[in-house]
């Protein structure tokens, strides 16, 4: 997806993301959207059939920030989750995760992961 913005002359604009629907968590399979957030895109850029252009709206999110390896990711989620229970905040929406790089922003394997746990305000 980067070499393709690129190619359109597409800039990139944040931190690469995910959006997961409940039922992903809930029932092991469901959508997710995978995003690049991006400022000025042409009509000419060519994106993948698979690919759109979309806007992400803005959420009330807790955050945690997971800095160890992907395997245990889940106990993030966990801690997240339980400290957003524990205080009956649970809000409506979609779980996101950002994903922070700590060098190259195009090496995929290099970087710390937001989870986003959606809340009441």
């Amino acid at each position: 997806m980067h070499q393709w913005l690129a190619a359109g002359g597409a800039t990139r604009a944040g931190t690469d993301g995910a959006i997961f629907a409940a039922e992903f968590f809930e029932d092991g399979i469901g959508g997710m959207t995978i995003f690049i957030p991006v400022s000025d895109v042409s009509d000419s850029v060519a994106l993948p059939a698979h690919a759109a252009i979309v806007e992400i709206p803005a959420a009330d999110v807790a955050v945690l920030t997971h800095e160890g390896p992907f395997g245990d990711l889940d106990l993030a989620y966990g801690a997240v989750g339980t400290w957003v229970a524990e205080r009956a905040i649970n809000g409506d929406g979609p779980i996101r995760e950002y994903y922070l790089p700590t060098g190259d922003p195009d090496d995929l394997l290099a970087h710390h992961t937001e989870v986003c746990w959606p809340i009441t305000a």
